[in-house]
This record gives C-alpha cells, structure tokens and sequence, in this order.
C-alpha cells in the first residue's frame, strides 16, 4: 500500500510528538510498503537525523516550506481562499491510499485535510498533546472541525486528549482509537539503584516549556524552607523550549543553586537512571508522557500530575504519586506524600516497573503501523458516523 505522513510540528526540528509516527513508517517501509513523508524544511544543520534515517531506509521526503503570517493577514487570506490547498503538488506526486497526519498540539493548523477531501484522498488523524487551557479561535472552529469529521479514522494517545477535542471541535469522537507511544529504553532495562542515599535525587526529565511542563510551580515549591532544610535535589533534563533563561534567571533569583540543577539534554536514559531515584513531572498537560514510561520502565515510581494517560498507569501512592492538577499546593502535597515515604521508593519503583509492561503496548511503532493499515478505506470492518455533541 501507499501511506502518506504529514506532520504539523513547526515549533522545533523534533519532539516527543514526532516518535510514534516516525517509528510506524519504518515498520512499513520494513514490510515493504510505499512510503511518503512531508515535513518542514528547516537550515540544513537543524534537520532532525531521524528523518534522514527514514529517508535512507526508503521513504520518499518531501520538505514543505512554511511561511509565517500574522493573525490579521492569515485571517484574510482564508476569506479570499488563498493557500486554502497545502501541500497539493506533494499528495497528487505521492497518491497515498491514506495520509496519517501527526499533529503535536491540538491547535495546529490542519488545512491540509482540505486539499485531501477536495481530492478525494482518506487521512486519518493523530493527536499527540491536547490542552484545556487553549481554545480554538472563533474564525478557525468550522473549519477545524471539519477536519475531524472528514478523517477515516482518530486515534489519541490519551482518552483525556480525547475529551478536550470533543469539546473543542463539538463532534462525537467515542469511535476514535487510544493507542500507545514509544519509547527509547530496552525492554529489558534495570538500572542499579543509586548507591547514595545521603541525597534524594529527583530527575524531571522534559523539554523546559513552563506552559506545558510546569517547571516553574516546582521551582516554588523549592523555596519552601522544609525543602531547603532536606537532603533532597531536583536535576532538570531537557532541551531548551523556550523557558530555558527564565528558569536559569529563577535558580539565581532565589539562591536555588544547591537544591535545583539543570543538566541539560540527557542521550542515555539509563545511565539518567542509574543516578536519580524517581521522576519528578508537574506537567499542566500530557498526552502520554514518553518520561514517564521510560522512568516506570527503569524501576523509578513517578511524582506527577493527573494528566495524559496518569491515572490509568500509575496507582496513586502504590506505584507513584499523583497531585490532581499543576498547582503550586497539590503539587507540594504529592511531593510531600512522597518525601514521607522515600524509603519505600525503590520498591515502589519495582511495582511500577511490573505494571506499565501489564498496562502498556511494548510494541506501539508496530500497534499503529497496523492500526493505519486498517484505517485504509476496504479495510476497515466497521464505520462510524460522528455526530455533534
């Protein structure tokens, strides 16, 4: 068959968004399928290497420009039908049998799902991170919406995500498909316990983006004096997303030196592991947190927030703990259930590790690869109309 993949990731070169679909294309290429990818073009020394890796094992890259328009011009722009058929010369050249478009956050532009109904091509729709806090603009929703309800199929990586669609775009999305992300550590992953107890380490491991990630309500709960007082530390792991000056600015502000260190990018997982005794994630919003299945892998139990996939994976003060949503009090309440029982971690970790292997795909790039085939209009077994909420 002839699959297409459109991702919507502008922000950055790469992301955790970008794992699922990237791994799913190379399984099919593996079986001897056909296929296309369109992403954007970026500098040449900013190209992410997995999308070369791609294109050497076969796919066919195609890189689309992007040009950037303020809100007034892009608005009128779409009353005069301009650029209304993205990416139109890349479907007619790749004719794929279904184009599996990946979108990393829920408020990304999806106007190439016109160009696919107006040539009578099926897509389907992968959302990877999808926020309460952000709305779709007025000007945007019937065409937003349209996207959803012309797609052959949906998956979600979490049933929350699902939800906020729902109430985003107004449809039914009951028929839509949860499915699991990858991740980066082997299967057979056991990092030896930290053999220094005298300090707690703490590892947040995530891209430094306070509006997603909540760095910022952990640091406040740092510079409480109880915590100031502990033989505690957070290490922060994580490319720069935008917040990097802020937080670096903050540690100084508030003489944070000794009890919050940022590490930078982590590349070896394990290793990460092997240093730190659980994950510490404050996250406002999720899909499902590639951190947190690799740290439950690793044997480390999780402090985070109620978001994503949390509370289907992790049991609250069995395998981890979990503060119901980003504030700076839950979350402090959650860290201090922990602290309390911070002898029982390394056997709180071996728990989790025993359940994400129950609760969790330990195939996803293989799940989805087949989920799409089945997605292919003739293959599929059932079909579900989406009606308004």
């Amino acid at each position: 068959m002839r699959i297409g993949f459109y991702s919507t990731m502008a922000g950055m070169p790469w992301g955790g968004s970008e794992e699922l679909w990237s791994r799913a294309a190379k399984v099919l290429l593996e079986r001897g399928h056909y296929v296309g990818v369109n992403y954007k073009k970026r500098k040449q020394q900013k190209q992410a290497p997995q999308l070369l890796e791609l294109e050497r094992a076969g796919a066919d890259l195609c890189w689309r420009r992007g040009i950037r328009v303020g809100r007034t011009i892009n608005r009128l722009l779409t009353k005069l039908h301009v650029g209304q058929n993205p990416s139109l010369r890349w479907l007619k050249h790749a004719r794929p049998d279904l184009l599996a478009i990946s979108i990393g956050y829920h408020l990304d532009d999806l106007s190439i799902t016109q160009t696919c109904r107006s040539l009578g091509i099926p897509y389907c729709l992968l959302v990877q991170a999808a926020s309460p806090y952000q709305w779709l603009e007025p000007h945007r929703f019937e065409a937003q919406r349209a996207a959803y309800a012309g797609a052959t199929r949906c998956f979600f990586v979490s049933d929350q995500n699902r939800e906020v669609l729902e109430t985003n775009v107004a449809l039914d999305l009951s028929d839509a498909e949860i499915i699991d992300n990858p991740f980066q550590v082997d299967l057979a992953a056991r990092p030896a316990w930290p053999g220094n107890e005298k300090i707690w380490k703490l590892a947040c491991v995530a891209r430094v983006h306070f509006q997603s990630k909540a760095q910022d309500i952990l640091l406040r709960v740092m510079r409480q004096s109880k915590w100031r007082a502990r033989p505690v530390q957070v290490c922060l792991w994580g490319a720069d997303g935008g917040n990097l000056h802020q937080l670096k600015e903050l540690i100084s502000l508030h003489n944070l030196h000794k009890h919050v260190v940022y590490k930078g990018f982590a590349e070896n997982i394990d290793q990460l592991w092997s240093e730190h005794h659980a994950l510490v994630l404050p996250s406002r919003f999720e899909g499902n947190a590639l951190a947190m299945i690799e740290a439950m892998l690793c044997g480390r139990m999780p402090i985070v927030t109620n978001v994503g996939r949390v509370r289907e994976l992790v049991d609250d003060n069995r395998s981890g703990f979990v503060a119901p949503a980003a504030t700076f009090e839950l979350m402090d309440e959650a860290l201090e259930r922990a602290w309390q029982r911070r002898n029982e971690w390394q056997a709180m970790g071996q728990l989790a590790a025993a359940d994400i292997r129950q609760r969790h795909s330990l195939r996803p790039a293989e799940d989805f690869a087949e989920a799409i085939l089945s997605a292919v209009p003739g293959q599929q077994t059932t079909v579900q109309l989406r009606a308004a909420a």
